[in-house]
């Protein structure tokens, strides 16, 4: 077994004390470093190195030691460690001459001739604040109660070749260390044991405790549209602030009269929106110090206004503003109980036919504050009109009806309110002319029971018309299609103001007969349903645009010409029957003026162009011709 130097010191310590007791040299100082343990000298390793256990004055120290565990790690190795579990996958093995005094200090060149990596795992383990000289520049807090005093209190395991020896770093790398992994987003600086080399920790560090990112930015996507306009999360802008003039009556507060004035944006809000208004003028103020709220989901909402006369002038200019975006409109203070006068009456000209309507309207200068009655007449014979219309408060106008008088007349409307009058132009025009085919009588079933239908055809021109392999059809009320269809014989003709009739296979007409008979093809209802008549290649569905002429009769029947069928209750001997002109009635018809006119008057419009009949009057190419 081989002695060491340190296990022969003790016996030549004593063998020199012999020497010395037995009258040798004279004493000398002791010699720290001269690997004999003299006077006053506990040890003497033959240096004068700290951290070896003796010290450079030859006193037995105790070497600083890593507050974890640190695996291979010889005295006055680096102290500072990670706080996590870092495995070192390099070689770890310092090759420069430097030794680590024990403070965490490289004190020689402080370069790692290994791979230098960390590619572990690192994880702090601590979640306290940073109590050493560090100063966390950052917007990090550790929201523990630990103190980090630079040193780290976890395991660290050297998977690389450590050498242990004087001036190797056992793992634990005290220089600059890059963390590769996920790093706190302050800026922290770390006060403690402090390496010189460079290393790179390419694992993951994961930090226990509270991370503060720093200032956040608003990530949202909410645009600010200007002074007073939060644009919420769209982009939406000011299109419209309407009606452009509009009126508000002193001493009250809500909308204006007769419209409501309000904001309009292009599109529907994602958020609240608020649009800026404000007023030229006190005598009108603006609700909630002029700011509209556009809910979110709408794309308007209306401007509530105070008004005040005596505040300032009549006439206030409201403009409302978003963004970049403004819009102007005028409101005019109303006294509290100013009257109204009349304006004009619309249109000016007026053109109707016998029997016709048409609408016109009275306008008003200012929306009176009570009902306000506007007498009417009419000049001429052009016409009938109601007596008088009445303007209701707060509003500014009203409709009423011209009926048309005798064909060729001229004259005027007028409108008087307090001694003051305004009017209108009319002319009644010739009777409508009717340049095809109509189904001039209808009769779903009779006094000879249910079979006993017919269907009536007369021609208003004045030239013969081939109707030959014409279609007759029949659709119930509310049918999706005219399942019901009979072609006319080759030969069919109606002369110029002449008829032509069809029927079913039940008719009873002796006097009157068929000039065709459907037979069972169809079968009519005698209160609801749809008869058309049109050429050959007419199709089945419920529009067509072949159809020549339509006739809907009973309340629900849905496709009538001009949506508006025949109505009234059909006698079991009566029928329906096309009027002769516009004023004809079922008194004229049957026994009076217009019993032999024809049945030439066609508006599209069913119920306006038929009357009922108590007794049927069916007419077929022999019953001659009639003219208007």
């Amino acid at each position: 077994m081989s002695l060491s130097f340190r296990h022969l010191l003790v016996p030549m310590s004593a063998v020199l004390l012999l020497l010395s007791a037995c009258g040798g040299d004279d004493p000398k100082d002791p010699v720290c470093g001269n690997g004999i343990v003299e006077s006053g000298e506990a040890c003497d390793d033959g240096n004068r190195t700290e951290g070896d256990r003796c010290s450079n004055t030859c006193q037995i120290t105790t070497p600083t030691v890593d507050a974890g565990t640190d695996g291979g790690v010889s005295p006055g190795d680096d102290a500072g460690t990670d706080a996590g579990t870092e495995t070192d996958a390099g070689t770890g093995t310092d090759a420069g001459t430097g030794t680590d005094a024990g403070t965490g200090t490289d004190a020689g060149t402080g370069t790692d001739a290994g791979t230098g990596t960390d590619a572990g795992t690192e994880t702090d383990a601590g979640t306290g604040t940073d109590a050493g000289t560090g100063t966390d520049a950052g917007t990090e807090t550790d929201a523990g109660t630990g103190t980090d005093a630079g040193t780290d209190a976890g395991t660290e395991t050297d998977a690389g070749t450590v050498d242990a020896g004087t001036g190797t770093d056992a793992g634990t790398d005290a220089g600059t260390e890059t963390d590769a992994g996920t790093i706190d987003a302050g800026t922290e600086t770390d006060a403690g044991t402090i390496d010189a080399g460079t290393e790179t920790d390419a694992g993951t560090e994961t930090d226990g405790g509270a991370i503060d990112a720093g200032p956040a930015p608003d990530a949202g996507t909410e645009t600010d549209g200007g002074t007073g306009s939060d644009a919420g999360t769209s982009s939406v802008t000011l299109t419209a602030l309407e009606p452009a003039a509009v009126f508000a009556r002193s001493g009250t507060t809500g909308e204006t009269i007769p419209e409501t004035l309000a904001v309009t944006l292009s599109a529907p809000a994602v958020t609240d929106v608020v649009v800026q208004v404000t007023s030229s003028s006190p005598s009108v103020t603006v609700a909630n110090n002029g700011q509209v709220t556009v809910p979110a989901g709408s794309s308007t909402a209306p401007v509530i206004v105070t008004a005040d006369a005596a505040a300032g002038s009549p006439k206030a200019t409201l403009t409302a503003t978003l963004g970049a975006d403004s819009r102007d409109a005028t409101v005019r203070v109303l006294g509290e109980t100013e009257a109204a006068s009349l304006a004009f009456l619309s249109p000016e000209t007026v053109e109707v036919a016998p029997g016709k309507t048409v609408n016109l309207t009275v306008t008003l200068d200012v929306p009176p504050a009570v009902d306000t009655v506007v007498a009417l007449s009419t000049t001429g014979g052009v016409g009938t009109v109601p007596a008088s219309v009445t303007v209701p408060a707060n509003q500014i106008s009203a409709k009423f009806a011209l009926t048309g008088g005798a064909s060729g007349a001229t004259g005027t409307v007028v409108a008087t309110l307090g001694g003051q009058s305004v009017s209108a132009q009319v002319k009644v025009t010739a009777e409508p002319t009717t340049n095809h085919i109509v189904i001039s009588e209808v009769a779903g079933g009779g006094s000879g029971g249910a079979g006993d239908e017919f269907i009536e055809l007369y021609n208003p021109t004045n030239a013969e018309v081939n109707i030959g392999g014409w279609k007759i059809q029949y659709k119930s009320a509310t049918g999706t299609a005219y399942t019901g269809s009979f072609a006319l014989p080759a030969s069919a003709r109606i002369a110029a103001h002449g008829y032509y009739l069809l029927a079913n296979s039940g008719y009873v007409g002796t006097t009157t007969p068929a000039d065709a008979s459907w037979g069972t093809a169809f079968a009519m209802s005698a209160t609801v349903g749809h008869v058309r008549v049109g050429p050959a290649g007419i199709g089945t569905g419920k529009v067509d645009a072949l159809a020549v002429d339509t006739v809907g009769y009973g309340s629900t029947a849905d496709s009538a010409e001009g949506n508006s069928p025949v109505t009234g209750t059909i006698a079991t001997a009566g029928s329906i029957e096309r009027k002769a002109k516009a004023s004809s009635s079922a008194a004229t018809m049957e026994g009076g003026t217009d019993k032999a006119a024809g049945n030439g008057y066609d508006t599209d419009v069913n119920n306006a162009d038929f009357i009922l009949r108590t007794k049927r009057d069916p007419q077929n190419k022999a019953s001659g011709t009639e003219a208007p």
